[in-house]
């Protein structure tokens, strides 16, 4: 059985794939820090380097300690056998960094480490024909007014001959008619999607590997599909 010392280790090296499961407070963030300082050290330049997180805190609180790290890396020598591993991938990364004239002190905003919101909707901005959007996009906070208006977006099926549309027919009466009612409902169900989502997909109680076949070949007909798009364009 492999130690956790020795799992930590071989977790730092960039030309291998990990998954990483631990429970809270025994130290991910520092092993990814780790892992990106190593990372770091290789590239031609820091925009290589993608690390995402689910909060902008998690990503500013990153980005941090990693400044924070090549700050010090050539300070004080480190008390203790972690510290001294990141004080040593710091090293080198800060070398790696001068003689590239990263300058990352000074341009912070060249370590992208963001959110998979942020990156999502970078990737849409970059190409707005590709995504289908055609307009700039931006990640919101109070997505309250978008969930009432895609509720009410939802009463255009009343007019189509479809499953849909019949299930709005029999649900409004129930509701005495009130739209204002079901656009309330319908955006409190958009607020907790996560939790209904899974049922409505089918994926409750199915093999994991079979929920991720699904999703991988829906994500590669997407893709067979803008690339078939990109070639009628050339």
């Amino acid at each position: 059985m492999t130690t956790d010392s020795a799992a930590r280790e071989i977790a730092i090296d960039p030309t291998r794939s990990f998954v990483v499961q631990a429970p809270a407070g025994s130290g991910k963030t520092a092993l990814l820090i780790q892992r990106y300082l190593a990372l770091l050290a290789q590239v031609e330049a820091p925009e290589e380097i993608v690390a995402l997180t689910f909060t902008r805190k998690a990503a500013e609180e990153m980005r941090t300690r990693v400044l924070g790290a090549l700050a010090t890396a050539f300070g004080e020598p480190a008390t203790n056998a972690h510290h001294q591993k990141t004080q040593a991938l710091a090293q080198k990364a800060a070398e790696r960094a001068q003689e590239r004239g990263w300058f990352l002190s000074e341009c912070p905003g060249r370590l992208r480490i963001q959110t998979f919101d942020a990156l999502c909707a970078q990737l849409v901005n970059q190409w707005p024909a590709a995504s289908g959007a055609g307009v700039s996009f931006d990640v919101t906070d109070a997505p309250e007014t978008l969930y009432a208006q895609a509720a009410l977006a939802c009463l255009a099926w009343l007019d189509q001959d479809s499953s849909v549309g019949q299930a709005l027919a029999d649900l409004l009466p129930a509701l005495g008619n009130d739209i204002d009612k079901f656009v309330t409902l319908v955006s409190a169900l958009l607020a907790r999607r996560e939790q209904w989502l899974p049922i409505l997909l089918g994926s409750v109680g199915a093999d994991p590997r079979e929920s991720r076949q699904r999703l991988e070949d829906a994500f590669a007909s997407q893709a067979l599909a803008a690339l078939a798009r990109a070639q009628g364009h050339c």
